[in-house]
């Protein structure tokens, strides 16, 4: 009876541990939902679907000059100013979601200073077809540049498997300089 006590026990602790593992790989409603990544790297244009987004330099300063715009934006940690390049493939489009996921998970949105909107890459149209040259600017401590990753959405809500641009920003040591100015956003 002792014998059968013990299969039974182990039976069961077999079946609860098979259960607890199957709890732990089935996916939950958030990773099905999540958004799919497109993974690219900077110099190198990724394919979206709806656009097409290159980076091709990533600055950091402490004062930001906005063009057309006074006085200089100043900040307590850093103005990343990451020079990009977007496509639309279909139809005019705007980029809702621009944030930089820092290597330990912590995701810092694109900036929102006043005049900023009006000429940096997140308040554009994009028209298909006609590639346009700006920036995103990003605030967040240059000390998490290295190991940080550019992410891009179209859609800011209601995002569910639509895909996010995920650009590795490549920054081993960033370079601060003092002011860092970029050119408004524009077709060419």
């Amino acid at each position: 009876m002792t014998g059968r006590k013990l299969l039974n026990g182990g039976l069961t602790l077999a079946v609860l541990v098979a259960i607890i593992g199957l709890y732990r790989l089935t996916p939950t409603q958030q990773d099905i939902q999540d958004p799919t990544p497109v993974n690219g790297i900077v110099g190198r244009a990724v394919d979206a679907g709806r656009f097409e987004l290159k980076v091709d330099a990533v600055r950091v300063g402490k004062t930001l000059k906005i063009p057309s715009s006074s006085p200089d934006r100043k900040t307590q940690t850093s103005f990343v100013v990451v020079d990009a390049t977007v496509t639309a493939t279909r139809e005019p489009i705007h980029l809702n979601r621009v944030q930089i996921r820092s290597s330990d998970g912590i995701t810092y949105l694109g900036a929102n200073r006043s005049g900023l909107d009006r000429v940096d890459l997140t308040g554009f149209q994009f028209a298909p077809g006609i590639p346009a040259r700006g920036a995103f600017v990003i605030e967040m401590p240059a000390d998490k540049l290295p190991g940080a990753t550019l992410q891009v959405m179209e859609k800011s809500i209601m995002n569910d498997l639509e895909p996010e641009v995920n650009v590795p920003l490549d920054v081993k040591s960033p370079e601060i300089s003092p002011v860092v100015t970029f050119t408004r956003a524009s077709a060419s």
